[in-house]
């Protein structure tokens, strides 16, 4: 009979990662890491004949290397004294004070 409850009942829990997925991602990890320098040979290759296909395929490789960044809805409210700006919060910002 099936579940029309709309509760989950067993199998993994919200936001545990699947196992394969993470495996296969790992092996092809490894298979990148272990080849970068022919790599860069092979993405120069193809960049002669065609840029564009070389950069689309630059980036396809590194979702196997840098993990993607998920966006994040901030919902609560900031009363601000001042008018505030990104430019204005780098103006008075000392992190740019050391000079190189």
């Amino acid at each position: 009979m099936a579940n029309t409850t709309g509760k989950k009942y067993g199998g993994r829990t919200k936001g545990t990662p699947n196992k394969t997925t993470k495996e296969i991602r790992d092996v092809i990890r490894k298979v990148i890491e272990s080849n970068v320098c022919e790599m860069d040979i092979w993405l120069k290759e193809i960049a002669e004949k065609n840029p564009q296909k070389a950069f689309e395929l630059f980036l396809k490789l590194l979702d196997f290397i840098i993990p993607k960044i998920n966006k994040v809805n901030f919902t609560d409210t900031i009363k601000v004294d001042k008018e505030c700006s990104f430019l204005n919060v780098l103006e008075d910002s000392t992190i740019f004070d050391n000079e190189i």
